[in-house]
């Protein structure tokens, strides 16, 4: 007989799970981070797509917990919910011109989502042409840029390119 002991947390199965949940979480964030700023440019867009069960899911910022309830249906509803939104702006906001907040949903919904061929949403895996690497992909809705260090590398290790987001490269005299 051998003696009980605790679940690794370093095995495949913990690691893929906590992975999901972090992606869960950024696109929840992402949600309601284009929300409230939607609300503070253009609050009139809003009316009619906020509702009671929206504000509870989005009013506050996103903590999943240690044991979230149902994250594959969380994971398809805030998609949904994503999509919902940016179609809304598109369709009811002709002179709305998107902030950051909802540039980055944008982006991150094409990270994170597909349509399949019959028009569903899906959640990006490895098997259907994965996620972007980890130097390429946004990890905050707040700070829309792949995360660098401070020594100028990716997350991945590599190099990146490391410009104040208000500096333009000179052009090439014509």
């Amino acid at each position: 007989m051998h003696e009980r002991t605790t679940q690794r947390t370093d095995s495949t199965h913990v690691l893929a799970a906590v992975r999901e949940l972090t992606r869960l979480e950024l696109v929840t964030e992402a949600v309601r981070a284009a929300l409230e700023e939607v609300a503070r440019t253009a609050s009139h867009l809003l009316t009619g797509l906020v509702d009671k069960d929206r504000g509870r899911r989005y009013g506050r910022p996103v903590r999943l917990g240690k044991n979230p309830t149902r994250p594959k249906t969380r994971i398809l509803a805030a998609g949904d919910d994503a999509y919902r939104l940016l179609e809304h702006l598109h369709r009811h906001g002709p002179g709305y011109r998107p902030g950051p907040q909802a540039e980055a949903l944008r982006q991150i919904l094409v990270q994170h989502y597909y349509r399949d061929a019959g028009g569903r949403l899906r959640w990006r895996t490895a098997d259907d042409g994965g996620l972007p690497p980890s130097s390429a992909a946004i990890v905050s809705p707040t700070t829309p840029r792949p995360a660098t260090s401070a020594t100028g590398t990716s997350s991945a290790g590599r190099a990146s390119p490391r410009m104040s987001p208000r500096r333009v490269p000179p052009t090439a005299p014509t």
